[in-house]
């Protein structure tokens, strides 16, 4: 995917505006955060796509239920992004949990059973997995997690500059999201990559919100964002710009 150089990179909704200065953290860290998440990428096969829904809904799901799995997100990409791709989120608690078997096969979207985990990997083309570490003191995410609809953007940041963004986003950005009630997620992405992403993600209801002003644009105005974004632009190229859709009958 070609890299484009990040100036002010916006994804607009009635409810939200994401607006991506360029921030991240080098990502090796392995502190315990509160708000933690395994993410898995499954890349699936076109012409086994319907048989791989089907054991999803059907076997995985109630499987994942069963062994006590209290929560699962999955999205789907396609109109704005790579077809035929899933992303499957779920909380971590601690790494030693991947000691089980069973835990290292629900990161991989599946079960611990043998023949169901053959038929789901004649499905698919690929899996990667990573963890996912929520930024709360960078995010203003609202009460609901559960979103129809995500706008999602990742970026990836210069080296070594993740303290200095961090507290420029926190200190210019965050209150004027806040006054704008504009809903963002922003987390980071860490081990199982190489560290220096950083993914905003901001809700929406329907498409449609997409046509909505900028709340921050109306609340700043635009030369007010240009302002507290100018010593940010230039610093973090843009990886991916796309939309997640809930995938309700795997999510749970």
């Amino acid at each position: 995917m070609k890299h484009v150089t990040c100036s002010l990179v916006c994804i607009i909704t009635m409810g939200g505006f994401l607006i991506a200065p360029c921030l991240a953290q080098p990502g090796r860290r392995l502190e315990s955060p509160a708000d933690r998440s395994l993410v898995t990428i499954i890349r699936v096969k076109p012409e086994m796509l319907s048989e791989w829904l089907d054991l999803q809904r059907n076997q995985v799901v109630p499987a994942l239920k069963k062994s006590g799995v209290k929560t699962r997100t999955v999205y789907g990409s396609g109109i704005f992004g790579k077809a035929f791709e899933y992303t499957v989120i779920q909380p971590m608690k601690k790494f030693g949990d991947f000691d089980s078997q069973e835990a290292q096969a629900e990161a991989l979207g599946s079960v611990a059973d043998g023949k169901l985990s053959e038929k789901i990997r004649k499905c698919v083309v690929s899996v990667s997995s990573f963890v996912r570490t929520g930024l709360p003191d960078l995010s203003n995410p609202g009460e609901s997690r559960a979103w129809p609809i995500v706008g999602f953007l990742r970026l990836r940041v210069v080296p070594g500059k993740m303290q200095e963004y961090q507290d420029q986003f926190k200190a210019a950005i965050v209150p004027a999201l806040k006054k704008a009630n504009a809903n963002i997620l922003v987390a980071s992405w860490r081990l199982g990559t190489d560290g220096y992403d950083l993914i905003f993600e901001t809700p929406m209801t329907k498409f449609a919100d997409l046509d909505a002003p900028p709340p921050l644009v109306r609340a700043l105005g635009a030369e007010g964002v240009a302002k507290v974004t100018a010593s940010l632009n230039s610093l973090a190229t843009v990886v991916e710009n796309t939309i997640l859709i809930r995938q309700e009958d795997l999510s749970f």
